[in-house]
């Protein structure tokens, strides 16, 4: 659900697009199912995230 009265701070966005990068890079690294899944779900909810904050992210790309 997205609040339109709230929004992130400049520090907020770059340590979420950190982490977004930081799980791409687990994602491309790692071949252990389980970890493919649970990076995936993460993945999912980040860009559920910042596409509320109108933050342009690569869809469709895990």
């Amino acid at each position: 659900m997205t609040n339109a009265y709230s929004f992130l701070s400049t520090e907020q966005e770059a340590q979420l697009l950190g982490a977004y990068t930081a799980l791409k890079s687990v994602a491309a690294e790692c071949r252990v199912p389980a970890v493919g899944a649970a990076v995936a779900a993460a993945l999912a909810e980040l860009r559920t995230a910042l596409d509320g904050q109108d933050m342009e992210i690569d869809y469709f790309s895990v």
